[in-house]
């Protein structure tokens, strides 16, 4: 049967990702339907193995695909994804922004609130109930990358949800044990290379009219650290200087948006922090960025410098301590020490994002916290 169920990733106009992993070594067929009783459908022989990462491609644009996956004895429930709007196009659609979705460390669990799978799921649930067209992590997906059980609790909790709508990964300090924050991690093993430019734990995807940026910040990091992956002339700080006036640019692109960890502007434990503002927040303020999300931080936080809205939705399940004084450079609009997760919607040039508190605890229940319009 299947150790990691089928989940989607790399969305484009007419292709998508699949990756999944089986018990046993064995070949596996992938059946792809317009419809969803599956009547009429097109089969596809993948490769004997494990781990299967591949691209279901000749697919038509912005076209709902139905399919199932057998292999090693099992056939995975019905998914489905819509494929991607072409670059320019001003019509509408949404995406899902949460983070930090692991599991609380033994310490944290007895002084913390949440932590467990049972808040972990719920948001999931939540989140797949507004159907967005894709889902964008901030990092963090599990308390240590270099466990497996922990990678595959990760997508045994998650199947649900990515089955049906394609994931945007971005790197957190828990995916690395040590080294340089790039492969060294066993998520590596499961995620597909971006496709675009940029090497997969930094890259760029382009969507209708908005491109996101994501950027890879690294192992355990504080407000001291070098930050060696992201100062001036670095690859990573040249890609996204280069990425930035791009997209800047580019007159099929209205929004600009970048996904990142540790964050650049918080107003709880991990604070501003001054190597992200002297290095990155100059790049997005010189190339029109609009909204910068980032994790790292187990709460809900929306805070604004400059034009740019920092958006910190660090509460996809993970421990959350109640904290004591907030400040930040950054003016403070909402701060919340609760699960959540982001609904973008995107309609032309404009943009409304609404933050939603789950209940956790095994319930899904959800209350609107806040919304932006911009």
């Amino acid at each position: 049967g299947f150790r990691v169920y089928p989940f989607l990733q790399q969305l484009t106009t007419d292709s998508v990702g699949i990756s999944f992993e089986t018990h046993n070594s064995d070949s596996a067929t992938l059946k792809v339907s317009l419809n969803s009783d599956m009547s009429n459908y097109v089969t596809h022989q993948v490769s004997s193995g494990k781990i299967r990462k591949m691209t279901l491609s000749g697919l038509s644009t912005n076209t709902r695909y139905y399919y199932t996956v057998t292999s090693d004895g099992a056939t995975s429930p019905v998914g489905s994804f819509v494929t991607a709007l072409p670059k320019g196009s001003r019509l509408p659609f949404r995406f899902a922004v949460y983070g930090d979705t692991r599991e609380a460390a033994w310490y944290e669990d007895i002084v913390a609130a949440y932590g467990d799978n049972d808040d972990h799921l719920p948001v999931c649930q939540s989140m797949a109930s507004k159907a967005p067209d894709f889902v964008l992590h901030v990092g963090d997906f599990a308390l240590d990358g270099t466990d497996m059980d922990d990678v595959i609790n990760f997508f045994d909790v998650e199947k649900d949800l990515l089955r049906n709508h394609p994931l945007i990964p971005t790197y957190g300090n828990h995916e690395f044990s040590g080294g340089s924050g790039t492969g060294n991690t066993y998520f590596d093993s499961y995620f597909m290379s971006s496709g675009n430019s940029g090497d997969f734990a930094y890259y760029s995807y382009n969507y209708g009219n908005v491109h996101v940026l994501v950027i890879n910040t690294g192992v355990h990091i504080d407000n001291n650290d070098s930050y060696d992956l992201l100062l001036p002339g670095t690859p990573q700080y040249n890609f996204i200087q280069s990425d930035l006036q791009n997209a800047a640019a580019d007159s099929d692109i209205d929004h600009i948006f970048v996904s990142l960890h540790v964050p650049v502007h918080s107003a709880s434990s991990w604070g501003d922090n001054p190597t992200l503002v002297s290095t990155l927040r100059p790049l997005f303020e010189q190339n029109g960025v609009k909204v910068v999300f980032e994790g790292h931080d187990h709460d809900y936080q929306h805070l604004e410098k400059n034009g740019i809205h920092y958006i910190l939705s660090g509460g996809g399940g993970s421990p959350i301590l109640k904290m004591g004084d907030i400040s930040s450079d950054a003016t403070i609009h909402k701060y919340e020490d609760v699960l959540n997760y982001v609904i973008v919607d995107v309609n032309d040039t404009s943009l409304v994002l609404e933050t939603y508190k789950v209940q956790g605890q095994g319930n899904s229940s959800s209350s609107l916290l806040e919304r932006i319009i911009l």
